[in-house]
């Protein structure tokens, strides 16, 4: 789209594969760091826009040494936004007792191992089973019960009765994602959102599938904070690397995909930059900062 006729920015930024290599890192590098604040001593809004939940993004924060007390957050791929100062929650999309309970009956029949995500105001809580899992489920999890804590093992997630969530999902085979996603369209499709992302360990065979209210996606966070920033949506641009990027990339003025992104996500971007190895966002985001990128009118082109 490229259409960015106005002075003040909204820059959303997602984290794992784009400002850090994989989902399973916990420090923002200087590099990054200094290209985000750098934005916002410009006079632009930077958000972060992710697929973590509230507890896993502020240990992101805090380990980085970098939390502003001012900087929105999408998060859980848009279920959750936060905004304003001191940090408020803008918006939340929950699920109820009912659909929780017919999606870990849905991961189940599809022989998935279901987490659900607790809301924020009840601790943010990750909830799983003790059932045997694949390597990659196995390393997320236990990452994350070092790095984060709040994670809660049970026997039988359905005998929790869990009364709200934010998010049900899991990491399994391809094959097993797609299979489990199009039984949950075909049935809950009116009332849930599947989003589907490649794991970023796993040589690619492993995916997530993450079910959300139908509200509920990183487009929909994006509007969210814009209209709360006073800033239209030809004014911001977004910067990400996977499935779940596209929906803030359809909303966006100008999309920014990171080298190495799926066909589909390299195709929506209009600009496409280096990997997060490489610093590609940071490339970016310095330009942003400089005012030299990107200008009304201007074409993406490559980094």
């Amino acid at each position: 789209m490229n259409r960015v006729p106005h002075d003040r920015l909204l820059v959303a930024v997602d984290v794992d594969g784009t400002l850090l290599n994989t989902e399973f890192e916990d420090v923002l590098r200087p590099r990054e760091v200094a290209a985000l604040e750098a934005v916002r001593r410009a006079g632009h809004v930077v958000a972060l826009c992710t697929g973590r939940n509230l507890n896993s993004t502020r240990g992101l924060l805090e380990n980085s040494g970098w939390n502003p007390v001012d900087l929105p957050l999408v998060l859980l791929n848009g279920a959750v936004v936060w905004g304003g100062q001191p940090r408020r929650q803008l918006s939340c999309r929950e699920l109820d007792a009912g659909r929780i309970r017919r999606l870990i009956e849905l991961f189940h029949a599809h022989d998935t191992v279901p987490m659900v995500y607790g809301t924020d105001d009840t601790g943010g809580h990750l909830h799983h089973e003790t059932r045997p899992v694949n390597d990659i489920l196995g390393r997320y999890l236990a990452k994350r019960r070092a790095s984060v804590g709040a994670i809660v093992a049970t026997d039988d997630l359905l005998g929790l009765a869990l009364p709200r969530a934010l998010e049900v999902g899991t990491i399994d085979s391809r094959e097993r994602i797609l299979a489990l996603s199009e039984a949950v369209t075909r049935e809950l499709g009116d009332v849930v959102k599947v989003i589907n992302t490649r794991s970023l360990l796993g040589g690619g065979r492993y995916y997530w599938a993450e079910v959300f209210d139908r509200a509920a996606d990183k487009g929909a966070g994006l509007r969210v904070l814009a209209d709360f920033c006073g800033i239209p949506l030809a004014a911001t641009v977004a910067i990400g690397d996977n499935y779940n990027d596209l929906d803030m990339f359809a909303v966006a003025g100008c999309s920014v995909a990171m080298a190495g992104s799926p066909h589909e996500v390299l195709a929506r971007a209009d600009r496409i930059t280096g990997t997060a190895d490489e610093g590609g966002a940071a490339v970016v985001l310095e330009q942003i900062a400089a005012g030299s990128w990107p200008v009304p009118g201007m074409k993406g082109g490559n980094t």
